[in-house]
């Protein structure tokens, strides 16, 4: 499984000028074979080291580490009750919620790390918890319990020259209407109370933000929604680092991502929420809410294109594509996914077009490794023993799902042979070819 990125507010996506090619669907089945290379860190070595030599005295910090890794793992790999429910879980969320509330991110992100190659099952339990637990946080107010929860709306904008900060959000009605719609087009409950920030969201300072950051942000939105005497949100405040200069002509086509950023809170009896127990009924409200959302998001991209820009319709130039409201680490891992295959694709059809190559007589060679601690798909376009293109892709997330993802969307350049790899050498040669799973 993968590590998620440990936030440092380095950037995560550079805006890209005319990419074209579209995003892929997603396949279905997993991806055999999968080269099982990783790099051991210092750190790694370290944590290793201690957690096997009996004579090592660990010191407060480490020993909470490998306890929450333990745990997480012994967690994962019992059987869920009728409820769902795991023996341990409880423990493990409270351990979970201390760190938070205590802003620990170092024994978080590290007991991820530790279980990495370690425990699949528990590297993901883990990380889903964590997860969860920043961007859906329980309060209570007075006899009442509450939740209330961080969500995101990545979307993708292709403009001329870029997106300019300072025009984004200064009309301030449009930009209540937007916050409005929300509930208006049932995308969250008419009973609950939901807020956007004013402010749009570079994916840098998506990536800057940490799992205490997240948390703590959620607190100030329950403070801000729930106490009239409140005048400041610390957190949210810190989230809005500014986005970093673009070197972009007036005239360059340029596709940005940017992410939307919202609070909402509920009563936890709030039917509208309550998903079926049912799978076929679940589905069908999971596909419900998505329609409500592809409705919105068509109805209001003129209000969107005002919010941008000042302007809408065709006076914007400013083309939207949004992608789906989603709690945030799940909203931040679908629109870096699909920027960064965009990105891609764009590298290669690029590389592909200045060979000149027949897409028939091309073949392309995937590789999954690791690079500086983050897992890396690697694609490379080859015909006739020769390199045409080569592209990479950070993964956040099931890297066998997203293998399949990247050869469906390199699929659509005409190329219809694959083939797996352990890498690349220097010289672009290929490392250990084999067949790609059919």
């Amino acid at each position: 499984m993968n590590k998620p990125t440990r936030p440092q507010g380095k950037p995560q996506a550079k805006p890209q000028a005319k990419p074209n090619a579209k995003a892929a669907a997603k396949p279905q089945g997993p991806a055999k074979d999968k080269p099982k290379t990783h790099v051991a860190t210092d750190a790694s070595r370290r944590r290793q080291h201690n957690a096997h030599a009996a004579s090592q005295v660990l010191d407060e910090g480490e020993e909470q580490v490998l306890q929450l890794a333990a745990l997480a793992a012994a967690v994962a790999a019992g059987e869920p009750d009728a409820a769902g429910r795991r023996v341990g879980q409880d423990e493990l969320e409270r351990m979970i919620r201390k760190c938070l509330r205590q802003r620990d991110d170092e024994t978080l992100y590290e007991a991820l790390e530790h279980l990495r190659f370690e425990d699949s099952r528990g590297h993901a339990l883990l990380r889903a918890v964590v997860e969860e637990s920043a961007d859906v946080v329980l309060m209570r107010r007075g006899d009442k319990e509450m939740e209330i929860n961080a969500f995101l709306i990545p979307f993708l904008a292709r403009t001329r020259g870029g997106l300019q900060a300072e025009r984004v959000f200064a009309d301030g009605d449009a930009f209540d209407t937007l916050r409005a719609s929300l509930q208006e087009a049932g995308l969250e409950s008419a009973k609950a109370r939901v807020v956007l920030v004013h402010h749009l969201y570079h994916p840098d300072e998506i990536g800057a933000l940490t799992y205490s950051d997240v948390e703590a942000m959620n607190r100030d939105a329950f403070a801000s929604l729930t106490d009239k005497k409140v005048m400041s949100v610390p957190a949210i405040e810190r989230s809005m680092r500014g986005w970093p200069a673009n070197g972009f002509a007036a005239d360059d086509e340029v596709l940005e991502l940017r992410f939307l950023l919202g609070f909402a809170l509920k009563d936890l009896d709030d039917p509208f929420y309550a998903i079926p127990q049912d799978e076929a009924a679940a589905d069908a409200y999971f596909e419900q809410r998505a329609g409500r959302f592809r409705a919105w998001a068509e109805r209001h991209t003129p209000l969107m294109q005002r919010c941008l820009t000042g302007q809408s319709g065709e006076a914007a130039q400013c083309e939207l594509h949004f992608m789906y409201q989603d709690l945030f680490h799940g909203g931040k891992q679908t629109g870096n996914a699909e920027y960064g295959m965009l990105q891609m694709m764009s590298e290669l059809e690029h590389g592909l077009a200045q060979s000149g190559a027949s897409t028939a007589d091309t073949a392309a060679i995937f590789a999954v490794a690791d690079e500086d601690g983050e897992t890396v798909l690697q694609v490379q376009l080859r015909a006739a023993g020769k390199a045409l293109a080569q592209s990479s892709l950070v993964l956040d997330g099931d890297p066998h799902a997203q293998l399949l993802d990247a050869a469906d969307a390199v699929g659509t350049l005409g190329v219809a042979q694959f083939r797996l790899a352990d890498g690349f050498a220097a010289d672009g040669s290929v490392l250990r070819e084999r067949d790609f799973p059919a």
